[in-house]
């Protein structure tokens, strides 16, 4: 059954789909191993139905002659539905290097080639989520198989295998049910803190807009009263100014009048 394998010219490890075990509330890693089987360089490139769900490191590469390369791919922390059908898919597109090919720049070599010329597989994703229950049983079915052979051994061992195995499974739940209220309250005390930091953001952006109004108001106002002041004092200085010269003209006219009537009348 191996032998087929070998005769492509990648085999990818696993063949078939890519299993993701939770929690989903964090990043989950998975691995893909890629051979090349031929006695040429090999260049593949990875690609999803669900780009911005996955990270993929690296998506493209080359891969020497039997040599094996490692694919880290990374899913994005998200909410896990059990009823929620998983439609994610991945496609390794490979093909052989030309004997000429620069191997420098792979993107550009990608594009240079033919659809045809290239070698598709293709994986489906499928999530698991483990189960208490299920632990509890294979955790059970494991200690009944040790005092099986203890039995045919020796007594001893087996009760020792049974204890130590029950031991692990008490264990286990309790640093799990330790580990979730410590936490939960630092979620909760972290958003209550953002929450307070919003809020005095918005009070102190309030008071930089009442401060900011208050003084276009002073500053409108300390222009418009010079203007009225100084339309208003010049006129009473002024007219002042003005009747004065006038008044002692008028005063040396009558006086040049007078003194010519005087001079005529004596003369």
């Amino acid at each position: 059954m191996s032998k087929p394998l070998f005769d492509l010219p990648l085999t990818i490890d696993p063949d078939n789909e890519l299993r993701f075990v939770g929690p989903f509330n964090r990043p989950v890693v998975t691995i893909m191993t890629l051979r090349n089987n031929s006695n040429l360089p090999l260049v593949f490139k990875i690609k999803t139905t669900a780009p911005k769900r996955y990270c993929v490191r690296p998506n493209i590469g080359k891969i020497l002659p039997f040599r094996t390369t490692q694919v880290e791919i990374c899913l994005q922390p998200f909410i896990y539905d059990q009823q929620e059908k998983n439609k994610h898919k991945f496609m390794v597109q490979s093909v052989l290097a030309p004997v000429d090919a620069d191997l420098t720049d792979l993107n550009k070599l990608w594009k240079e080639l033919e659809p045809e010329q290239l070698m598709d597989a293709k994986l489906k994703c499928v999530f698991e989520m483990p189960s208490a229950e299920a632990n509890a049983e294979n955790t059970s079915g494991g200690g009944a198989s040790g005092v099986g052979s203890g039995s045919a051994g020796g007594g001893s061992v087996g009760a020792n295998t049974s204890s130590a195995s029950a031991e692990a499974l008490e264990s286990k739940p309790k640093l799990s049910s330790e580990d979730k209220p410590s936490s939960l309250p630092d979620t909760a005390e972290h958003v209550e803190s953002l929450a307070g930091e919003i809020k005095a953001l918005r009070e102190t952006n309030s008071e930089l807009r009442k401060e900011n109004l208050h003084l276009k108001d002073q500053i409108t106002r300390y222009r418009s009263s010079p203007a009225i002041k100084q339309v208003n004092e010049p006129y009473a200085p002024v007219l002042a100014e003005k009747q004065i010269p006038v008044f002692y003209i008028a005063i040396a006219i009558a006086a040049a009048i007078l003194s010519l009537l005087l001079g005529k009348f004596f003369l």
